[in-house]
């Protein structure tokens, strides 16, 4: 009796926290969208406020905590606190609550209310931009015409499709057939042709390769490695970025010409580095203007009047503003994370990270949850997701472990595998 009734406390603990997440979730991606003209300021910071503390309520009144969790947590939310005062990313508290307050709550349903919130919100704010409700903001190029669709700017829109595809993708997984790819490829057709955003374009292609050797890889038995070692992207894409913003020098052709290539993303990052340097605890708000001037007419040999200065590297931005001890806990603290994963078997969320991963290093979405739903994976409850192939390579499944019904799948012979005493015939070795 006790047991259960813990159980259905449990469960309305769960439904609760989806709850708090969406109206949450609402609130900050409307704030990407031009519908933030019609919503005062103070709505933000209410739903802000009401959010930390639901979360705060959840986790003290219904969480049960060990010792070592306790101090954990809150040794982890005084680090934040002290990193929000100092730099005035106020978004890190509830995010760090959310990431916290998933603890048991089903990662699955955390990745569809994301994906009905955000993606209907996108829709609305494209439909209304279409009809002149509210701004579709566009950008003349030597490209082309750059378009918003009722998103603040036509990057923060390739980064919402990249993100809701990885989402997408990640739901996919379970039940995998390549006509499913379609809306992924139109996400990167719409990308490609009407935002100009090339590092989304990048990132995408990358997921969606990686997903498929992922999916297919008891065929592409020679891609394995790039599967099994894929949560070694985050820290390898972060410590580059970093390190050739460090070294970068106008001396040098070839940093030069990598230069040119990123976008004189390496010229703003060495600036952003000169000028603010790395600090413990990270530093007051860093003045920026990313909404005009040509960037390659930011610099006069290295020095010149700056007309555009952003910090689009993620990794970069949590370096600089938000300090060197929370960078290195999120660095090594998720590349853990992801190994155990591969202990594991499960490489899905490593594959996906990987593709975060590249993005983050020219985009600064990293820790937005309106974005990266993925980093409240942390302490949420995860499925075992490991992929069996019919003998047809036909039908490719993902099971849960510990799950029967109708997630069994078809094994080499044409039998069915029973996910409770079979071990899957497809994982990495």
């Amino acid at each position: 009796m006790m047991r259960r009734r813990g159980a259905s406390i449990q469960q309305h603990r769960n439904v609760l926290y989806l709850i708090i997440f969406g109206i949450y979730l609402a609130s900050v991606t409307l704030q990407t969208t031009t519908f933030n003209e019609m919503i005062p300021h103070r709505v933000g910071v209410l739903i802000e406020l009401a959010t930390l503390a639901a979360l705060l309520g959840l986790v003290v009144c219904l969480d049960t905590l060990t010792p070592g969790q306790i101090i954990g947590e809150v040794s982890l939310l005084v680090l934040v606190t002290v990193v929000t005062l100092t730099s005035g990313a106020h978004y890190l508290m509830p995010t760090i609550m959310l990431v916290i307050a998933a603890q048991e709550v089903s990662f699955r349903q955390i990745i569809q209310v994301y994906l009905g919130v955000v993606g209907t919100i996108l829709l609305l704010a494209l439909v209304a931009s279409e009809v002149g409700l509210i701004k579709n903001i566009t950008f003349a190029t030597a490209d082309g015409l750059r378009q918003s669709f009722g998103v603040v700017y036509t990057t923060d829109f390739a980064a919402h499709i990249f993100y809701l595809c990885a989402a997408y993708l990640y739901l996919l997984a379970r039940r995998f057939r390549l006509v499913a790819l379609l809306p992924v490829l139109f996400g990167l057709a719409m990308i490609y042709q009407f935002t100009k955003t090339m590092t989304d374009v990048i990132a995408l292609i990358v997921l969606i390769s990686l997903y498929l050797v992922y999916i297919y890889r008891r065929q592409l038995r020679w891609l394995r490695p790039m599967i099994r070692y894929s949560f070694l992207m985050l820290p390898l894409a972060s410590g580059l970025i970093i390190g050739l913003s460090n070294i970068f020098n106008y001396q040098d052709r070839l940093l030069v010409a990598l230069n040119n290539i990123l976008s004189t993303r390496l010229a703003l990052g060495n600036n952003a580095l000169l000028a603010y340097g790395v600090k413990l605890f990270g530093q007051a708000p860093i003045p920026i203007n990313g909404w005009g001037g040509d960037r390659f007419e930011t610099f006069t040999n290295g020095v010149g009047d700056a007309t555009y200065f952003f910090i689009d590297s993620s990794f970069l931005n949590m370096l600089i503003s938000y300090g060197l001890l929370l960078t290195l806990i999120i660095i090594i603290g998720m590349t853990w994370f992801l190994y155990q994963r591969t202990r594991q078997h499960d490489y899905l969320l490593p594959v996906i990270f990987a593709a975060i991963a590249i993005s983050s290093m020219f985009d600064q979405h990293f820790l937005e949850v309106t974005y990266n739903v993925f980093i409240l994976m942390l302490f949420a409850d995860l499925p075992n997701y490991r992929t069996a192939v019919g003998p047809a390579f036909d039908r490719p499944v993902v099971i849960r472990r510990g799950r029967r019904a109708d997630e069994s799948s078809t094994g080499l012979s044409g039998a069915a595998v029973d996910p409770d005493h079979r071990p899957d015939v497809n994982s990495i070795r």
